[in-house]
């Protein structure tokens, strides 16, 4: 999937900045950013969206549909996995639930942008702001996400490109956010110490060695998004066989093989604040489930590791406690000095303790 591999710019560019977009346009003239086959005369340019992570700048040629460039603001070495891990990830999607890979180059040092970066085709819509997703918007994302946990893995572990995607080998969970919690406690330290939020770090540390054996003993590993919050999840029109708003998925970054509870954990619950999480009761929780584990039965069988629905939902609450500690710290390192970060600390701070038993 990587183009051709031209010199690197002369200067670094912030990814979000007009530059950034002029050299996007002098990458595309040069043929150097996508598959000569994509290549259609001149393009405009202009920037998407700016998220925790990445900048997305649209492409749009005279003669093709839109495409999405996708670079890091962050460190290279800050990504949680290398961006052809996410190309991978992206051939093996069900027609529909995604955008389709175009081109990915993993090294900085080689890009024609200075920066990692990975091209995929564009995903009509807008995301939904948390607090304006209704019923049906939940039983869409559900019998959606079911079409795209279709796709089995054998076990925890990234996505490889070429003719073994699950080449990787398995990863356990309690080692990984272990090794979090340690990285967290090095690098924001003070943060943490601040807000007080050693207790919860603790907390959902033993969360998630309480459901350890059983996602060890899973039999239906899928092909998860690892990422799916509101803002990564697209509403464009209403769907012509349902009538119901019509979704699809974007930002793979984090896809790997995993369990099915991850990407029915990300999406919200009791446990929410910021443009992340839509707020849902439990009720509101428990129907979700039950409109996905319904739906996957229209995909094939449905493993115990699904159809266990007290399982399930014990599998889920351990990963909200990892995930939404994580964003937490995150959160907590920008309130400093981000005024939207001070405003969803409290509210993600005080649902995450009242799901964890803290302080009560």
């Amino acid at each position: 999937m990587a183009p051709n591999r031209p010199d690197r710019p002369p200067a670094l560019l912030d990814p979000v900045s007009p530059e950034m977009g002029d050299q996007l346009v002098e990458a595309w003239r040069t043929g150097a950013m996508v598959p000569p086959a994509m290549l259609s005369g001149p393009v405009r340019v202009e920037l998407a969206g700016v998220g925790e992570r990445f900048a997305a700048w649209r492409v749009i040629p005279d003669e093709r549909a839109p495409l999405i460039v996708r670079i890091p603001h962050i460190a290279p070495d800050e990504l949680h996995q290398d961006l052809d891990r996410e190309i991978a990830a992206l051939t093996m999607l069900p027609p529909g639930v995604g955008p389709a890979p175009i081109a990915v180059h993993a090294e900085a040092g080689t890009s024609a942008l200075g920066h990692p970066y990975v091209v995929t085709t564009e995903v009509p819509g807008t995301a939904v702001a948390p607090g304006a997703w209704t019923e049906a918007h939940l039983r869409s994302h559900a019998e959606h996400l079911a079409r795209l946990h279709a796709v089995p893995a054998p076990g925890r572990g990234a996505v490889s490109p070429g003719p073994e995607p699950w080449a990787a080998g398995p990863q356990r969970l309690l080692p990984e956010v272990e090794g979090e919690v340690a990285s967290w406690q090095a690098q924001h330290g003070t943060a943490i110490r601040e807000h007080g939020l050693s207790p919860l770090l603790e907390a959902a540390l033993e969360t998630v060695a309480s459901v350890e054996g059983q996602i060890r003993r899973l039999d239906g590993f899928v092909l998860a998004h690892g990422d799916l919050c509101a803002t990564n999840i697209m509403w464009d029109g209403r769907d012509a066989g349902t009538d119901r708003p019509r979704v699809r998925f974007i930002d793979f970054e984090w896809a790997q093989g995993d369990d099915p509870a991850r990407d029915l954990s990300s999406l919200g619950g009791t446990v929410h604040g910021g443009p992340w999480y839509v707020p849902m009761t439990e009720e509101q929780v428990a129907g979700f489930v039950d409109v996905y584990v319904r739906a996957r039965g229209v995909h094939g069988e449905v493993p115990d590791s699904v159809a266990d629905v007290a399982s399930l939902r014990e599998r889920m609450r351990a990963w909200t406690a990892y995930e939404r500690t994580a964003m937490l710290v995150h959160v907590a390192a920008r309130a400093a000095t981000g005024a939207s970060h001070r405003r969803v600390l409290p509210v993600l701070r005080d649902t995450l303790a009242a799901a964890l038993g803290v302080g009560s």
